[in-house]
C-alpha cells in the first residue's frame, strides 16, 4: 500500500495539477504512477527558484519551521517524530486555527486593497463546499469530535522537545520550547 493511499481515501479522483518542488522526496516513480492512474496533473517548479512555491513555502514556515527551526534530523526515530509531529501540526492547522482567505483585490492607481471572508478554520471552509461529498463532510465533523485542542498541544509539546533534544545543534532546549510553544 502507498504511504499517501489513507490520507487520499475520501478524495475523488481528477485532481488537477498537482505541483511540488525538485526534491527526490517529490519526484519519483511512485508518484508519477499514482498521477498517471489517477488523472492527476504532475508539475514541477523550476530549480533553484523557491519563490515558484511560495504557497507551499509559506505552509513550511508556518508549521514546520516555526515550530523547530532549520535543524537537520536524519535518523529514523527522528523521521519517525517529524512524521508524527506533521500530523499534529496539520490538525492544529486544519482544524482548530481560523485564518482569513482573500475575498478581492482592487487596484486603485498604484494601491491594492485587499479584503477577506470572515476568519473560519480550512475545516469549515471544506464543510461550505460544495465539491465536498457529504459522507466526506461527515467524517471530517466526527474528526472535529474527537480533537482534545489541549491534549493536541501538550503532544506537540512533547514532540518538539524530544526532536530538539535529538539534535546536535548548539542552541538552548528550554529557549527554544519557551518560543515555540507560546506561537
Amino acid at each position: 500500500m502507498l504511504p499517501w493511499r489513507p490520507a487520499c481515501a475520501g478524495i475523488q479522483d481528477g485532481w488537477s495539477p498537482l505541483h511540488s518542488d525538485n526534491g527526490s522526496e517529490f519526484i519519483n516513480d511512485q508518484l508519477r504512477r499514482f498521477c498517471d492512474a489517477h488523472g492527476i496533473r504532475f508539475t514541477r517548479s523550476r530549480p533553484y527558484h523557491k519563490n515558484d512555491n511560495c504557497y507551499v513555502e509559506s505552509k513550511n514556515w508556518t508549521l514546520v519551521r516555526r515550530c523547530l527551526g532549520y535543524r537537520r534530523f536524519d535518523t529514523k526515530g527522528q523521521l519517525a517524530d517529524l512524521q508524527q509531529l506533521e500530523t499534529l501540526l496539520a490538525q492544529r492547522a486544519n482544524i482548530l486555527q481560523p485564518s482569513m482567505a482573500l475575498l478581492e483585490k482592487v487596484r486603485t492607481g498604484s494601491k491594492i486593497q485587499k479584503r477577506y471572508h470572515a476568519p473560519q478554520t480550512p475545516l469549515h471552509r471544506l464543510l461550505q463546499a460544495p465539491e465536498v461529498s457529504d459522507q466526506a463532510k461527515a467524517r471530517l465533523l466526527r474528526q472535529l469530535g474527537t480533537i482534545d485542542p489541549l491534549s493536541l498541544q501538550r503532544d506537540i509539546g512533547i514532540l518538539q522537545a524530544r526532536l530538539l533534544g535529538k539534535t546536535s545543534q548548539d542552541i538552548s532546549l528550554g529557549a527554544v520550547t519557551r518560543r515555540t510553544t507560546s506561537l
